[in-house]
């Protein structure tokens, strides 16, 4: 039993089997860390529990993408929802639903990255249009970005922050991925991630 009475016992989440019992102690370490944050153990983390060691590796990737940045947690939340959302990643939009918002985008403005952000476009500043420009290109044109787009984009960002924003977006683009092939079963509405640093 997890620090938040969660059982890792709830069965399959996904196409996969449920996840060992009793936790690998690198998948049980993980776990604990997860609550101390204020998290939930997520359907996402009953998976990888199948592979602790790659598990881990990518926790260190997630947590510093979360915590570790030098570009605002605003910045980072509005490439992770416009990434879920041409991803068509449900999972990834309901547990940064509460986090864009509490990073500081309004209700339109978090419709409106998405859908068609452009419609809507006097609702963003010129660095954030740069940035929906710039991540619409590395999700629906595969990383294909016209010199144009990019130097609108570093106009606004340290190359630190390009590459911040950059491994943001094809991160959580590949999780989307991961999730659909998986097909891992939405959480519980009253299940949350950790919310990381804001």
């Amino acid at each position: 039993m997890s620090k938040d009475h969660d059982s890792y016992d709830r069965g399959k989440v996904s196409r996969l089997p449920p996840m060992p019992i009793p936790p690998d102690p690198i998948t049980q370490q993980m776990f604990d860390e997860q609550t101390s944050r204020g998290g939930h153990i997520l359907n996402m983390h009953l998976v990888n529990a199948h592979a602790p060691e790659l598990a881990r590796a990518k926790r260190g990737v997630t947590f510093a993408l979360r915590n570790l940045c030098k570009v605002s947690r605003k910045t980072r939340e509005l490439v992770i929802v416009r990434t879920a959302a041409l991803c068509e990643q449900p999972y990834e939009l309901r547990h940064h639903t509460s986090l864009a918002l509490k990073a500081g985008w309004s209700e339109a403005q978090f419709e409106a990255i998405k859908g068609d952000w452009k419609a809507s476009a006097n609702l963003f500043d010129e660095a954030d249009r740069a940035v929906l420009a710039y991540v619409d290109c590395l999700c629906l044109k595969r990383g294909e970005v016209s010199d144009e787009i990019f130097a609108n984009f570093a106009k606004h960002f340290s190359p630190q922050e390009i590459l911040e924003i950059t491994h943001t977006s094809t991160a959580y683009w590949a999780t989307g991925v991961f999730i659909r092939a998986m097909q891992i079963e939405l959480d519980p509405e009253d299940r949350t991630t950790a919310p990381g640093k804001f």
